[in-house]
């Protein structure tokens, strides 16, 4: 019976630290973004590899990351996500995509410092959404997104600024 009940408050407090870790992670980037513009991906290699039609049906449009919902555009939108925040390399960048697709001339932590990444480890918003898409802050009111060989950068709607606050 004691193993049982040190069980069942182990998991209670791991599901309280779970809980907690989540609504740090969404409280952080809460509030609407507007996708600034996008440029090719490092790995994009010819015009065919970036769709113009769908670049300009993001650019200008607004995400908003709330507790029970992400409101935006397909497929950015999402019922439910589970937020996280992870410490990524610059390697890690685009789910890897940066260091194995980017310029192999230039390894991948310089060219994520061409990009904006000023600190390193890199401060990632994971959703656990669908599409699986990372959000990578360059700092705190600027997040970075790769989608069909495009890089997109949205920045915090001005009156959602983020008062002086450090991403690490």
């Amino acid at each position: 019976m004691t193993e049982r009940r040190s069980l069942t408050a182990g998991l209670r407090f791991a599901a309280i630290v779970l809980l907690a870790t989540s609504a740090t992670a969404q409280e952080r980037y809460a509030g609407r973004w507007t996708i600034e513009r996008g440029d090719a991906a490092p790995w994009a290699r010819g015009d065919g590899d970036v769709d113009p039609a769908e670049v300009k049906r993001l650019v200008g449009t607004r995400v908003t990351f709330e507790p029970k919902h992400i409101r935006g555009p397909a497929p950015l939108a999402c019922d439910g996500p589970k937020y996280v925040i992870e410490d990524v390399p610059a390697e890690g960048l685009f789910q890897g995509g940066l260091a194995e697709y980017g310029d192999h001339r230039v390894d991948a932590d310089a060219q994520a410092t061409r990009m904006g990444f000023a600190k390193r480890p890199i401060a990632t918003l994971d959703t656990g959404c669908e599409g699986a898409i990372d959000f990578h802050a360059t700092g705190d009111d600027e997040l970075l997104f790769a989608l069909d060989n495009v890089i997109y950068r949205l920045h915090r709607d001005a009156a959602h600024a983020a008062s002086p606050r450090k991403t690490p």
